[in-house]
């Protein structure tokens, strides 16, 4: 909720509305979700002196923002109605009015009174948007979304007036007209739960559109399978997933992409020949797979057939050097294969890439061993050093918070840095 506040600091006479403030703070709006704290002992007062009127108003008006603060709306109305009766002219007396009117449930009473602040001063911020929760509330959406447009173009910086244009567009099942305003919202405050909330049930509603649209067309389709495909996985039923992506290979055996996400089925689900053998067909499809061609390497590297592993992790770094996780993989396939200054070399690649991700952990381990190995001590030193305070802080975070962790596309298992402690001597 908005209510106006502010701190009289000039000694002297106060001006009437609309008058020049010199060395005056001006009023203001201070967005906190939709409630405004007041400042305390704070009132934004036109008068000319300061006479009985104006010192009951100034109580009026404090005590009025304390009861809003503390939610007690029908204190609130009492003080602001006080306001209003002693300074009628006052258009951000009605506006406070409103909110604590609207806040107690008396919806007609909110709107005449947030109305009336409108009437008075027609650019007052916030009045518009409050009208256009209240229409909402009252299911008038075309009104609501009317009234929100209004706040949107007085103030382009406020992040709720574009939820709420969205919120009403969404109750107009128009979740496409939602997106852009709930697009904005999200630029202008990215880290708030309920515009997350709501863009997000916005883009999944357009999403169901077109899947229900895809369905109806073809419920058979290669396209039908695949996205029930990703469903399962991203809801990590590997085998339900790895069920759908055969049956869409089955109908589109040459469509790009479908083996590599088919090959990450089996992988996650531990049917490993069934993955590299996937990842191979994607790559026989697409020659320029990177990603199928990454993890194709990364595969080959855990099961042994390292040369390969090496080759192909090599060629996905001349053509992709952004995936700088093949350096960790690259650095254990040289490692098996003995060319240890090489691994030294991926490994530093690795850690310099992401000095505090898992592969960075592990990789701070081995590279300990190597330059033990070749006697270079104060750099084993330091790594294992990096190593323990990588692992402690990854340990610190388990313990802090349990999140599900979603991969990316090109995201593979790395193990578990207090196995690779304990196994990688053997």
């Amino acid at each position: 909720m908005y209510f106006f506040t502010t701190q009289i600091r000039c000694i002297g006479i106060i001006p009437m509305p609309g008058s020049p403030q010199p060395g005056c703070v001006r009023s203001g709006i201070v967005l906190r979700g939709l409630l405004l704290a007041a400042l305390a002992g704070a009132s934004l007062i036109p008068a000319l002196a300061q006479t009985a009127t104006n010192e009951t108003v100034q109580q009026a008006m404090r005590q009025g923002a304390e009861a809003m603060t503390v939610g007690n709306f029908s204190a609130a109305i009492t003080a602001y109605t006080t306001v209003t009766q002693k300074l009628p002219e006052f258009a951000e007396g009605h506006f406070n009015l409103g909110l604590a009117l609207q806040q107690a449930g008396q919806l007609d009473k909110a709107r005449a009174e947030l109305e009336n602040s409108l009437r008075l001063k027609p650019g007052l911020r916030g009045a518009n948007l409050f009208l256009g929760i209240i229409a909402y509330r009252e299911n008038r959406f075309k009104d609501a979304e009317s009234r929100l447009l209004l706040e949107t173009r007085l103030d382009p910086r406020n992040a709720k007036a574009f939820m709420w244009l969205g919120v009403s567009r969404l109750a107009e099942d128009d979740p496409q007209g939602a997106i852009a305003p709930l697009d904005k919202a999200h630029a202008l405050t990215p880290s708030d739960v309920d515009i997350l909330y709501h863009r997000g049930r916005a883009y999944l509603l357009v999403a169901n559109s077109s899947y229900a649209a895809m369905y109806k067309l073809d419920p058979n389709s290669l396209r039908v399978h695949q996205v029930l495909a990703e469903s399962y996985a991203d809801s990590f039923h590997a085998q339900d997933a790895i069920n759908e992506f055969e049956l869409a290979v089955k109908a589109g055996p040459r469509q790009p992409g479908l083996h590599e996400e088919l090959g990450d089925q089996y992988w996650v689900a531990g049917q490993f020949d069934k993955a590299a053998e996937a990842y191979r067909e994607e790559l026989w499809i697409d020659p320029h797979a990177v990603t199928a061609k990454y993890k194709l390497g990364c595969f080959l590297v855990f099961h042994q057939e390292t040369a390969e592993g090496v080759e192909l992790l090599r060629g996905v770094l001349r053509e992709d050097p952004s995936l700088a996780d093949a350096h960790y993989y690259l650095g254990n396939g040289l490692k098996a294969l003995d060319q240890d200054q090489e691994a030294i070399h991926e490994y530093e690649l690795a850690v310099a890439a992401d000095p505090s991700n898992n592969r960075a952990i592990s990789a701070n381990y081995k590279l300990a061993q190597l330059y033990r190995k070749y006697h270079r001590m104060s750099e084993a030193q330091a790594a294992m050093q990096n190593f323990q305070r990588l692992r402690a802080e990854a340990n610190d975070r388990r313990e802090r918070k349990s999140a599900q962790i979603v991969r990316k596309r090109t995201e593979l298992p790395v193990e578990d840095a207090e196995k690779a402690a304990m196994t990688a001597d053997h």
